[in-house]
Protein backbone atom coordinates (compact mmCIF):
# COMPACT_ATOMS: atom_id res chain seq x y z
CA UNK A 1 0.00 0.00 0.00
CA UNK A 2 1.38 3.42 -0.98
CA UNK A 3 1.77 6.18 1.55
CA UNK A 4 -0.45 9.18 0.86
CA UNK A 5 2.08 11.99 0.35
CA UNK A 6 -0.34 14.91 -0.03
CA UNK A 7 -2.15 14.52 3.33
CA UNK A 8 1.20 14.15 5.08
CA UNK A 9 2.54 17.27 3.36
CA UNK A 10 -0.58 19.22 4.36
CA UNK A 11 -0.30 18.04 7.96
CA UNK A 12 3.30 19.22 8.11
CA UNK A 13 2.38 22.55 6.47
CA UNK A 14 -0.40 23.15 9.00
CA UNK A 15 1.90 22.35 11.90
CA UNK A 16 4.55 24.68 10.44
CA UNK A 17 1.95 27.44 10.17
CA UNK A 18 1.48 27.27 13.97
CA UNK A 19 5.11 28.18 14.68
CA UNK A 20 5.46 31.43 16.63
CA UNK A 21 1.72 31.53 17.26
CA UNK A 22 -0.16 31.30 20.53
CA UNK A 23 -1.54 27.79 21.03
CA UNK A 24 -3.18 25.69 23.69
CA UNK A 25 -1.70 22.22 24.07
CA UNK A 26 -4.07 19.85 25.80
CA UNK A 27 -2.51 16.77 27.36
CA UNK A 28 -4.06 13.34 27.64
CA UNK A 29 -3.97 13.64 31.45
CA UNK A 30 -6.39 16.61 31.43
CA UNK A 31 -3.78 19.33 31.91
CA UNK A 32 -2.95 21.98 29.34
CA UNK A 33 -0.37 24.60 28.49
CA UNK A 34 -0.91 27.89 26.71
CA UNK A 35 2.04 29.56 25.02
CA UNK A 36 3.91 30.38 21.83
CA UNK A 37 4.84 27.29 19.81
CA UNK A 38 8.52 27.75 19.08
CA UNK A 39 9.51 24.27 17.91
CA UNK A 40 8.47 20.69 17.37
CA UNK A 41 9.77 17.32 16.26
CA UNK A 42 7.55 16.03 13.48
CA UNK A 43 8.36 12.38 14.19
CA UNK A 44 7.57 12.42 17.91
CA UNK A 45 5.34 15.52 18.13
CA UNK A 46 7.53 16.72 21.00
CA UNK A 47 6.77 20.44 21.36
CA UNK A 48 8.53 23.52 22.70
CA UNK A 49 6.41 26.36 24.09
CA UNK A 50 7.76 29.76 25.12
CA UNK A 51 6.17 32.14 27.62
CA UNK A 52 3.87 29.32 28.66
CA UNK A 53 1.22 29.11 31.33
CA UNK A 54 -0.21 25.87 32.69
CA UNK A 55 -3.80 25.15 33.69
CA UNK A 56 -3.01 26.14 37.30
CA UNK A 57 -1.84 29.62 36.27
CA UNK A 58 1.89 28.98 36.74
CA UNK A 59 4.11 30.69 34.20
CA UNK A 60 7.16 29.15 32.57
CA UNK A 61 9.71 30.74 30.21
CA UNK A 62 10.08 27.47 28.28
CA UNK A 63 8.16 24.19 28.43
CA UNK A 64 9.07 21.00 26.58
CA UNK A 65 6.03 18.78 26.09
CA UNK A 66 6.50 15.11 25.27
CA UNK A 67 4.58 14.15 22.14
CA UNK A 68 3.15 11.04 23.77
CA UNK A 69 1.23 13.33 26.18
CA UNK A 70 -0.28 15.61 23.51
CA UNK A 71 -3.96 15.09 22.78
CA UNK A 72 -4.72 18.41 21.04
CA UNK A 73 -2.99 21.48 19.69
CA UNK A 74 -5.38 24.40 19.35
CA UNK A 75 -4.56 27.69 17.61
CA UNK A 76 -5.48 30.40 20.07
CA UNK A 77 -4.95 33.42 17.89
CA UNK A 78 -6.52 33.74 14.50
CA UNK A 79 -4.54 35.43 11.81
CA UNK A 80 -6.30 38.04 9.72
CA UNK A 81 -3.69 37.67 6.98
CA UNK A 82 -4.20 34.83 4.53
CA UNK A 83 -1.40 34.56 1.97
CA UNK A 84 -3.48 32.98 -0.78
CA UNK A 85 -6.31 35.46 -0.27
CA UNK A 86 -3.87 38.38 -0.30
CA UNK A 87 -2.28 37.11 -3.53
CA UNK A 88 -5.74 37.20 -5.15
CA UNK A 89 -6.25 40.69 -3.73
CA UNK A 90 -2.98 41.79 -5.37
CA UNK A 91 -4.14 40.45 -8.73
CA UNK A 92 -7.72 41.73 -8.57
CA UNK A 93 -7.33 45.04 -6.74
CA UNK A 94 -3.73 45.92 -7.43
CA UNK A 95 -3.30 44.77 -10.99
CA UNK A 96 -0.19 42.78 -10.09
CA UNK A 97 0.54 40.02 -12.59
CA UNK A 98 0.18 36.47 -11.30
CA UNK A 99 3.58 35.65 -12.78
CA UNK A 100 5.15 38.01 -10.21
CA UNK A 101 3.45 36.41 -7.19
CA UNK A 102 4.57 33.32 -5.30
CA UNK A 103 2.57 32.03 -2.33
CA UNK A 104 4.15 29.94 0.41
CA UNK A 105 1.10 28.38 2.09
CA UNK A 106 3.08 26.50 4.72
CA UNK A 107 4.48 29.70 6.23
CA UNK A 108 1.66 32.08 5.14
CA UNK A 109 3.93 34.32 3.05
CA UNK A 110 3.51 36.06 -0.30
CA UNK A 111 6.55 36.98 -2.35
CA UNK A 112 6.17 39.58 -5.08
CA UNK A 113 8.79 39.92 -7.79
CA UNK A 114 11.40 38.16 -5.63
CA UNK A 115 12.04 41.49 -3.86
CA UNK A 116 9.02 41.97 -1.58
CA UNK A 117 7.78 39.59 1.13
CA UNK A 118 4.41 39.99 2.82
CA UNK A 119 3.43 38.29 6.06
CA UNK A 120 0.86 38.90 8.76
CA UNK A 121 3.44 41.22 10.31
CA UNK A 122 3.68 43.47 7.28
CA UNK A 123 5.64 44.17 4.12
CA UNK A 124 9.40 43.60 3.81
CA UNK A 125 11.33 45.24 0.99
CA UNK A 126 12.18 48.64 -0.42
CA UNK A 127 11.51 50.67 -3.51
CA UNK A 128 8.43 51.51 -5.56
CA UNK A 129 7.15 47.92 -5.68
CA UNK A 130 7.33 47.61 -1.88
CA UNK A 131 5.52 50.94 -1.48
CA UNK A 132 2.74 49.81 -3.82
CA UNK A 133 2.43 46.45 -2.04
CA UNK A 134 2.35 48.23 1.34
CA UNK A 135 -0.54 50.45 0.16
CA UNK A 136 -2.39 47.36 -1.08
CA UNK A 137 -1.64 45.55 2.19
CA UNK A 138 -3.26 48.40 4.13
CA UNK A 139 -6.31 48.27 1.83
CA UNK A 140 -6.48 44.50 2.34
CA UNK A 141 -6.42 44.91 6.14
CA UNK A 142 -9.16 47.55 5.94
CA UNK A 143 -11.23 45.20 3.79
CA UNK A 144 -10.94 42.64 6.62
CA UNK A 145 -12.43 45.15 9.05
CA UNK A 146 -9.24 46.34 10.72
CA UNK A 147 -8.64 49.99 11.44
CA UNK A 148 -5.18 50.87 10.15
Amino acid sequence: MAIAAEPSRRYTAKLNSLLDKSVIVRLNNGRYYRGKLSGFDLNTLNLVLETAEDNEGRRWPVVFVGGSYVSEIILEEGSVFDAREFAEFLVNQGGIGRHLIKVYDDINVVEVGKVVRVTGSGVEGAGPMAQKIHTLYMEYLRSKGLKV
